[in-house]
C-alpha cells in the first residue's frame, strides 16, 4: 500500500519506506510532479521495523541498521507547499559507527497527465540544475511559466544524489534534512490557493471506538483533501490523480458536509462561480452557464495542449450546483450569499433550459473528450441490456433527476431572476415525459440513447431520483435497489450483478461506491424508507471498518464475499467517499431542513451518537440512540 501525506494542493506518494517509485510515487503540487524515483541507501544493511502517520500531513518509516542504530525517517507538508525529509540516526551502542548517506532522486518537473499518460501528450523538456550545498532545478514551460524545485539541505548536493558522512557517537543523535520547495508564479497559473492552517475539528462521537476510528479517518482525508482558496475552503476530488477541483465531486462532497461544515459549500459555491461558463468553445466544451467539469492547473492545461484550464465536459454539475445553493440556503439562512450569486444561479437554470430546447426535453451529452459525461464517465459505463455501450446523444436517468431537482428549487426559494412558476411548469413537464420515457415496469432506465431507447439495465443511478421528488415510482425503486443481483451486503453495486456489463471490479459496472451509496441514503430518508437506510448507512460503515485504515475508498469490489475487498484503480484519500460518512450520519438522524429543522433518528441498537451540527449560524448539540433524539441544544462555541 502507497502511503499519501497531503495538504492544502500539494502531496507525496510513497512507499512503507519512504522511497518513491517511477510509477506514480512522487511529490506533486499545481498538476505538476516535482520529485520521483527517490531512494536512499546506506552502507550498512537496514530492515523497516515499522511504518506510521501522524495525521494526513507527517508520516514516518522506522528501520534497524544492522542492530546497532535506529533510523526514524519523517516526511512532511509544510505550510509553504515544501516537502521535508528528515533522516534522525540514533546510535544505540557503546562504539562509534561511520555511515555514509545517500539519497538519490530525479526532478522530473512533469504534468499529471504525462504521469496518468492520459491523452498521449508528452514534452521534452530541459531541466537546468544550479547544485552545490543547496539546489535549485528550473525549467520555462510550454505555457511560458517558470516551475522551479529548489532544495534545502544539509547534505552535499550532486546530480541526482544527495549524501553525507556522519560519525555517530554512542548513544549520540545525528540529524539530516532535505527540504524540496516548488516554487510557481499562482497569480500565473491562476490558482487561487492560500497559505492557511486548518484545523477541523470533529464533530462526532459514538459509542463504538471503530466507528469513531471511521470518521476520524474521514476528517484526515478531508483535511488532506482541502483547498484555501481566495474563495473560501474548496475540497479536491482525490489523490494521487484527481488533485484539483471537480465540479461534480466538490459540490457532492460540500452537500453532504453542510450540516457539519457549511464553509466548504459556501467556498465551493464562490470558486465555481468564478470560473462558469460564458461562451461557446467548442475544444473545452464550455457554454454560457455551465459549471466546470475540472479545473487542472498543470503545463499541459495552461499551454492548451489539452483543454483541462478549466474542462467543461460534464452534464451534471450544472443542475448540482443549483441545489447546492439550495441546501446552503437551507441551512444557513445566508440569503445574502444567495444574492450575489443570483447572477451565476440564473445562467446555470438557463443553460438547463437551454439544454432541453436542444435535447428533445432532457439534458443530452454526445461525447466529446470524455465519452460519458455523467459520475459514470469511464467509456463503458453506461451500457445497454446487450452489454454495450449506448449510443449518443444520451441522456442519463439520474441527471433529469437533478434538472428537475434544480429546476424546483429555483424557483421554490427565489434563487435567480426567472419566473419562478415558469419554472416550476417547466419542472412538471420534464416529470411526466420523464416518467413516461424512463419507466421500464420495474425499474427506471439506465438512459435514454439518440433515438430515446431506453438501455433496460437496473443500476444505481436511479437511487439518485429518490431525493429529487422527479420519480412516481419512488417505493419500486427502493425494494429494486434491495435484491440480491444489487445489494452486496458491502452496499449497492453500481450494476445488478444479472447484467452483462457486470464486473465486480471494474470502475463503474458493479463496484460499490460509497458516495453513490450515500446519495441513495439520504434519497432513502427522505421518502420516509428509514429501514432500507439505516441498511445501507450500517453496510458501508461496517465495510469502512474493515478497509485500511477503517478509511473509505473512491470504490471498491462488489463481490459477495467475507470482507469488503479493494479495487486496483480505486484512489484513497478521495474527497466524496471521506465525506459519505457524514451523509449516512444525516440520513440515521433523519436530519431535513424544509422551513425548520426536523429530525428522526433511527439508529442501531445499542449504538450513541453525540453530534454538532449548525444551523442558521448556531451550533447544536444534538444525542441520538436507538431510534429516538434524547438531547437537542444549542451551545455556545
Amino acid at each position: 500500500m502507497p502511503v499519501i501525506i497531503s495538504y492544502n494542493g500539494a502531496f507525496a506518494v510513497t512507499r512503507q519506506n519512504g522511497d518513491m517509485k517511477d510509477n506514480y510515487d512522487g511529490f506533486y503540487i499545481f498538476d505538476t510532479r516535482f520529485l520521483k524515483g527517490v531512494k536512499l541507501r546506506l552502507n550498512k544493511d537496514s530492515v523497516l521495523i515499522g511504518s506510521s502517520q501522524d495525521g494526513p500531513r507527517k508520516a514516518y518509516s522506522h528501520f534497524s541498521i544492522e542492530d546497532e542504530v535506529i533510523l526514524l525517517r519523517k516526511r512532511e507538508i509544510k505550510d509553504n507547499w515544501a516537502y521535508r525529509e528528515e533522516l534522525q540516526f540514533y546510535n544505540t551502542s557503546k562504539g562509534k559507527i561511520n555511515l555514509r548517506v545517500e539519497y538519490i532522486f530525479k526532478v522530473p518537473i512533469e504534468d499529471i497527465f504525462e504521469v496518468r499518460k492520459f491523452g498521449g501528450q508528452r514534452i521534452r523538456r530541459r531541466i537546468k540544475g544550479s547544485l552545490g550545498k543547496e539546489g535549485e532545478y528550473s525549467y520555462s514551460g510550454k505555457d511560458k511559466i517558470r516551475r522551479n524545485l529548489k532544495i534545502k539541505t544539509n547534505m552535499r548536493i550532486e546530480k541526482g544524489l544527495a549524501f553525507a558522512e556522519i560519525t555517530l557517537e554512542p548513544f549520540k543523535k545525528e540529524i539530516l534534512y532535505l527540504e524540496f520547495i516548488p516554487q510557481i508564479s499562482k497569480e500565473e497559473l491562476g490558482v487561487f490557493l492560500t497559505e492557511k492552517s486548518l484545523i477541523l475539528s470533529n464533530v462526532v462521537s459514538t459509542n463504538l471506538t471503530w466507528l469513531d476510528r471511521v470518521f476520524e479517518g474521514a476528517i484526515e482525508d478531508l483535511i488532506a483533501l482541502t483547498a484555501y482558496t481566495n474563495y473560501g475552503m474548496v475540497p479536491f476530488a482525490g489523490i494521487p490523480y484527481y488533485a484539483c477541483p471537480f465540479g461534480r465531486d466538490s459540490i457532492i462532497t460540500s452537500w453532504f458536509l453542510l450540516p457539519y461544515y457549511p464553509q466548504y459549500a459556501e467556498g465551493t459555491l464562490r470558486f465555481f462561480a468564478k470560473i462558469q461558463g460564458k461562451k461557446f468553445n467548442p475544444v473545452n466544451e464550455e457554454e454560457p452557464g455551465k459549471i466546470p467539469h475540472e479545473f487542472r492547473f498543470g503545463e499541459l492545461s495552461h499551454s492548451r495542449k489539452m483543454p483541462f484550464a478549466p474542462y467543461y465536459g460534464t452534464v451534471d454539475a450544472t443542475p448540482l450546483y443549483v441545489i447546492l445553493a439550495a441546501e446552503y440556503l437551507r441551512w444557513t439562512g445566508d440569503r445574502n450569499l444567495i444574492e450575489e450569486l443570483k447572477p451565476n444561479l440564473t445562467a446555470a437554470v438557463e443553460w438547463i433550459l437551454r439544454r432541453f430546447e436542444g435535447g428533445r426535453g432532457y439534458i443530452r451529452y454526445k461525447g466529446g473528450l470524455l465519452v460519458n459525461q455523467g459520475w459514470k464517465d469511464s467509456r463503458d459505463g453506461i451500457p445497454t441490456e446487450e452489454g454495450t455501450p449506448t449510443k449518443p446523444s444520451i441522456a442519463l436517468v439520474e441527471v433529469q433527476g437533478y434538472a428537475y431537482k434544480a429546476l424546483m428549487d429555483a424557483a421554490s426559494l427565489n434563487l435567480t431572476s426567472l419566473n419562478p412558476k415558469m419554472l416550476e411548469k417547466e419542472a412538471k413537464a420534464l416529470k411526466r415525459r420523464f416518467n413516461k420515457d424512463f419507466w421500464c415496469n420495474g425499474f427506471y432506465a439506465l438512459a435514454l440513447d439518440g433515438n430515446n431507447v431506453p438501455s433496460k439495465v437496473v443500476s444505481s443511478n436511479m437511487g439518485h431520483l429518490l431525493f429529487t421528488g422527479i420519480a412516481e415510482h419512488q417505493k419500486e425503486i427502493a425494494d429494486r435497489l434491495f435484491k440480491e443481483d444489487m445489494f452486496s451486503g458491502w452496499g449497492i453495486r453500481t450494476l445488478s450483478s444479472n447484467e452483462k456489463a457486470y464486473n465486480p471490479f471494474s470502475y463503474h459496472n458493479g463496484s460499490i461506491w460509497p458516495h453513490d451509496n450515500a446519495v441513495i441514503a439520504l434519497g432513502l430518508a427522505s421518502i420516509g424508507e428509514k429501514e432500507k437506510a439505516k441498511a445501507l448507512s450500517e453496510a458501508i460503515f461496517k465495510a469502512a471498518k474493515f478497509l485500511p485504515n477503517s478509511k473509505l475508498p473512491e470504490l471498491y469490489s462488489g463481490l459477495e464475499s467475507e470482507y469488503p475487498l479493494l479495487c486496483p484503480r480505486a484512489n484513497v484519500p478521495q474527497a466524496w467517499s471521506a465525506a459519505s460518512v457524514f451523509a449516512f450520519l444525516t440520513a440515521l438522524l433523519g436530519l431535513r431542513v424544509e422551513k425548520e429543522l426536523t429530525f428522526s433518528a433511527l439508529l442501531s441498537e445499542n449504538l450513541k451518537v453525540s453530534v454538532l451540527i449548525r444551523f442558521r449560524g448556531k451550533p447544536y448539540l444534538i444525542e441520538a440512540q436507538n431510534r429516538e433524539v434524547v438531547g437537542f441544544e444549542e451551545r455556545n462555541i
